[in-house]
């Protein structure tokens, strides 16, 4: 055999080789962060998502100028920011192995998820992520499913907030204050979700760092009808499909990197699509 030949032959046999040893090899596990920080679970007995609204009635507005922001929106309606701050050292940091490596024996004080009445339940974040961060029971009551968001010992957690840019506005009078958080996917009809039920309280901005945040929101003229100890979802499953057009509220599904703006005092509940980590800032 010409020795042209020969190399060409040792190629492919060596090609060969080669993919037979790919097919052979154990599969690499992904990396902890293909975009979602390693927070969402994936293979058997994983929580299927709920379904983000039909249409979303929330305005999303790039590159919005401060005077633009007070004129039509700060005293008047929500409206979802895109692409005012860069986070992405902040959204690094918040994955999941980098939350636990940090602040996995930090303890963390979680909320029950029902409207007028709180009860508190301190524990080690680790804990919490790796044995409550799941779909619960769709029978549970507000008072029933614990939730981590807001209580935050600012001192404890100085050194994820100071790499964390909020949104360049501010209101006349206003202070502003962090609530950071995690909380569970929604699941299915087989798992109950975690989310806020129906409140207000000042304006703010909630932005998603990891995962889907869906928000329902009436102005404050028009009391959403909800029971206080039920949990979004149950709200979501049992009223919502009975309401006539007129009385739906104004509903979006907030993506990662995206700002929701709430003015003062309009009802808001939210619910999880998938585990979700969030940091809202409080204008009081």
């Amino acid at each position: 055999m010409p020795r042209g030949g020969g190399l060409m032959a040792s190629g492919a046999r060596l090609q060969l080789l080669l993919a037979l040893w790919m097919l052979a090899a154990p599969a690499r596990p992904v990396a902890a962060d293909a975009g979602d920080g390693g927070w969402q679970r994936r293979g058997p007995g994983a929580a299927a998502a709920l379904a983000e609204e039909e249409r979303c009635v929330v305005e999303r507005r790039a590159d919005l100028s401060y005077s633009e922001f007070v004129q039509h929106y700060a005293f008047s309606r929500p409206v979802i920011l895109q692409r005012l701050t860069d986070n992405s050292r902040f959204r690094a940091l918040c994955s999941r192995e980098k939350l636990l490596a940090s602040f996995g024996d930090s303890v963390v004080r979680l909320s029950t998820a029902n409207t007028y009445s709180y009860r508190k339940v301190d524990l080690p974040f680790q804990e919490y992520v790796e044995h409550l961060l799941h779909p619960q029971d769709p029978t549970s009551l507000g008072n029933d499913t614990l939730y981590f968001f807001g209580d935050n010992n600012f001192s404890e957690w100085a050194s994820l907030f100071q790499h964390y840019s909020p949104p360049p506005f501010s209101l006349l009078g206003t202070t502003a204050a962090y609530s950071f958080g995690v909380a569970a996917t929604a699941g299915n009809s087989t798992g109950a979700g975690s989310g806020v039920p129906f409140h207000w309280h000042g304006p703010g901005f909630s932005e998603v760092v990891y995962g889907r945040k869906r928000w329902f929101l009436y102005p404050p003229e028009k009391t959403p009808e909800f029971h206080p100890n039920k949990t979004t979802l149950a709200w979501l499953q049992d009223v919502y499909p009975a309401l006539a057009p007129s009385e739906r509220p104004l509903e979006c599904t907030v993506q990662a990197g995206e700002v929701l703006y709430f003015p003062d005092r309009w009802w808001h509940a939210t619910l999880n699509l998938d585990t979700s980590v969030f940091i809202s800032t409080f204008l009081s």
